[in-house]
This record gives C-alpha cells, structure tokens and sequence, in this order.
C-alpha cells in the first residue's frame, strides 16, 4: 500500500533525491544544488565510489542503496538508473509517497510503464517522464509556429558511447522524436513501417521508421549511435508553411507564404528560366517569408527540473505526463517489433 503524497507545505523547502549519478544523474543533482528552495537531500547509485564522489563534490549526503531513512526525508526523486531498473526504483520511492521524474524511456515494456502509471495515480504522487527535448529551446521556439503538419522529419545521429547498451537505439534516441512528434501531431499512430541493424552491439544501432497518423500526417524517424559527429535534425512541413531546426546549432528557421500567395498563378516556365540566372533563393524571397526563429539560452535541464518541481509543489499535472511516457515506449516498441520481423525475414537474427 503507497504512503499518502507527500508535498511541501507553505515555503518548506521541496527535498529531493536523485537515484543513479552516471553521466547524466550528477547533472540532475547539480542542477538541484542551484535552484532556490530545494534541498539534495542525498544522490544514490549501486557504484559506491562513484556516489561518494559525487556527494563530496556536491556537498550532500551520499548512499550505495534506496534506504528507508532517506526516502522519509524527500518530496521528490530523480529516477536516473539503467532503464531496466527504472521501475523498481520507481515503485520503491512511489510507495514512499514520492513524487517523480523518472529519465526516458520511463521502463523497457509497456507492462512495466502501464503499472508504473497505475501506481502513481493511485498514489496521488507526480509522475514525470525525463523527454528533456520537450524543453530545449529550439523546439519550444518552433511551438508557436507548427499548425496541422502534414509531413515531419527527424534526424538523431550520434557517436557510439558505450553507454545505453542494454537497450537499442529506439529506446535509446529515438524515443526522443517519438515523443516530439506524437505531442505535434496529436493524432493516432495507424501504419508503422521500420527497419533497422545491430552493428556494434547486442542491440539495433541503427533505426529507421515511418509513421501515418490518422489524420492524414506522415513521420519520417532516424537514429543511428554510429557515427564520428553528432547531428540532430527536425523539419516540419505544414501547408502553408516549412520549419528547419537545427538542434546542435541551435537555431531554427522559419518560411512561409507570401500575404496572397496563389501557387495557381506560378509560371514554372518562367522560374525555371529565373534560376538558371539568378539560382533558387531570390525565387524563394520572391514567393516566401523567410525568419530566423528567437532561440533562448536556458539550459533544458534546469527547465526540465523546474517544470517538475513546479508541479510536485503545486499538485499539478507535468508537462510531459506517465501517460505520454508510456505511449512514447508503446510506439518505439512496435518499431522494434517491426524490426524485428524484417531481421527475421532477411535471416540476420
């Protein structure tokens, strides 16, 4: 039986713990350490060495395992462990009473997510899931802009880390423009196609998908963990007009029609003959408005944390829900399915 929630009360502090502080865990307890009225309570990971050297550097108190006292102290928790731990120190800490934000993807199955949303909301505790690029400022500063896509792509490209082995790059990278398109789109998922290769580990590396939506939107997806340099690539088409973004150099353009643009009135003759002398651009400013998206400075991370905090104080439904969560993690795993089937039939198993 979960404890009842616990929040902070008037101007309490709102105490936080962060489970796991790999690469990206000690992130999560450094940004903690920066915002007012929230106090680390302590940061845990099963490397011993590794927590204390964290705790030191932080200052706070440092643990090998979940312990009863620490989870007494806390509001709230950072979930930052290997995936396939992600919901048994989720549930440890929800039954405490503990509010969460559990890093993507929020479980391996769609079992483990489905019951990890069912504990939280009979908990009455905040269940967030850690989709970061929800918050990076590229893809907010296209937000005002996207109006009924009707085709989008996405490009992850990344080196090989070493890192995340244990579960392929769907779940990996991927599930990040999962997640992204499907709050874009806001629309079913009726046909998935998808192919993918294990290169260099147990788990496909490389991935590609197509989505229809039932509103008529197609989604291109690519990841791929075998790379030299990273690339991380969106375009939005809508009808009327086209988004560019660049996360890496975090910028973003926007072009759209012109005010009484009638594509009827175009005599292609005649733009074919302008290019051949002028090239394409001055056709496109000829017909299109062309503007750099206003690209903000924040840091995702602390936006994320924030944001989160936000609602565990306030009681408040998160930006990015258990429920988006576990449809992101019901996509990526029929792309993985899809995969699969199509590794079968080549006889590459």
């Amino acid at each position: 039986m979960a404890a009842t929630a616990r929040r902070p009360e008037g101007n309490e502090p709102l105490k936080v713990l962060v489970a796991g502080v790999g690469p990206l865990g000690k992130n999560h307890a450094r940004v903690y350490t920066e915002l007012e009225g929230v106090v680390l309570e302590g940061v845990v990971d099963s490397d011993p060495a590794r927590a204390r050297e964290i705790g030191e550097k932080l200052g706070v108190p440092y643990f090998a395992e979940l312990t009863r006292e620490l989870l007494s102290r806390v509001h709230a928790a950072s979930i930052v462990t290997p995936t396939p731990t992600h919901a048994d120190v989720a549930r440890q800490c929800i039954e405490a009473g503990i509010s969460v934000l559990v890093e993507k993807p929020m479980t391996t199955t769609v079992k483990e997510g489905r019951g990890l949303c069912e504990l939280a909301d009979a908990a009455g505790v905040t269940l967030q899931v850690g989709h970061i690029e929800r918050f990076n400022p590229v893809v907010l500063s296209a937000h005002p802009f996207v109006r009924d896509p009707v085709y989008i792509e996405c490009d992850r490209i990344h080196p090989f880390s070493f890192r995340s082995v244990e579960t392929s790059v769907v779940l990996d990278l991927m599930i990040h423009d999962i997640d992204i398109t499907l709050n874009l789109v806001d629309s079913p998922v009726v046909h998935l196609e998808a192919v993918g290769a294990k290169v260099l580990s147990e788990t496909d590396d490389l991935a590609s998908a197509r989505l229809t939506f039932e509103n008529g939107c197609t989604v291109m997806v690519k990841a791929s963990r075998v790379a030299i340099q990273k690339s991380r690539k969106m375009r939005i088409f809508s009808r009327d007009s086209y988004l560019s973004l660049d996360y890496i150099a975090k910028t973003g353009m926007r072009m759209g029609f012109k005010e009484g643009f009638d594509r009827s009135k175009i005599d292609i003759r005649e733009m074919a003959k302008l290019e051949e002398d002028q090239g394409s651009y001055p056709l496109f400013t000829k017909y299109f408005s062309i503007e750099q998206l206003h690209v903000a400075s924040d840091e995702p991370l602390k936006s994320e944390l924030q944001s989160f905090l936000h609602a565990v104080r306030a009681d408040r439904t998160p930006v990015v829900t258990g429920a988006h969560g576990l449809q992101a993690i019901e996509i990526a795993t029929r792309i993985q399915e899809k995969i699969r089937q199509q590794q079968e039939k080549l006889g590459r198993l």
